[in-house]
């Protein structure tokens, strides 16, 4: 048997938490290009029902993060907003995470720098998925439905 002994050992019947970021991320993202126009992240955005889109480079390395609130503050800040380009409006050198990079580090990045998405990238900086805080609601929404049916 095979165990980490930095794990605490759940107990018989209690829901399994998760551990690591693979376990609770969101993968098949919708990415933009650094290239593509405003109008085509807010596209995106609304037709996808996503709050954050991540900018790739041709290779699918991570560029930047475009979120909601970059579309509203570009919408009430910039007279020109359609001739913008999303490599103008977005969030440049994102924090990122591996998809092996605990849960809690993961959760802690999110909650000190008061954002609500981490791209997640393997070791080439390409992206295989997105953290949000959505997906940490979702998370613990399954362990309490876990836990839930444990005591029936």
């Amino acid at each position: 048997m095979n165990q980490n002994i930095n794990q605490p050992i759940p107990a018989p019947g209690s829901p399994q938490l998760p551990t690591h970021v693979d376990e609770v991320m969101t993968q098949g993202v919708m990415t933009l290009r650094v290239s593509d126009s405003f109008g085509d992240a807010v596209k995106l955005m609304a037709t996808q029902h996503v709050r954050h889109s991540l900018v790739v480079d041709d290779q699918g390395r991570i560029k930047g993060v475009i979120s909601d609130r970059d579309v509203l503050r570009a919408l009430a800040r910039t007279p020109d907003w359609q001739t913008k380009a999303v490599s103008e409006i977005m969030t440049h050198e994102p924090f990122v995470v591996g998809p092996r990079t605990p849960v809690l580090d993961a959760l802690e990045q999110l909650l000190e720098k008061r954002i609500n998405c981490l791209p997640v990238v393997v070791e080439d900086g390409k992206v295989c998925g997105i953290l949000t805080s959505t997906d940490f609601l979702k998370s613990y929404q399954r362990v309490l439905e876990s836990a839930h049916y444990q005591e029936r």
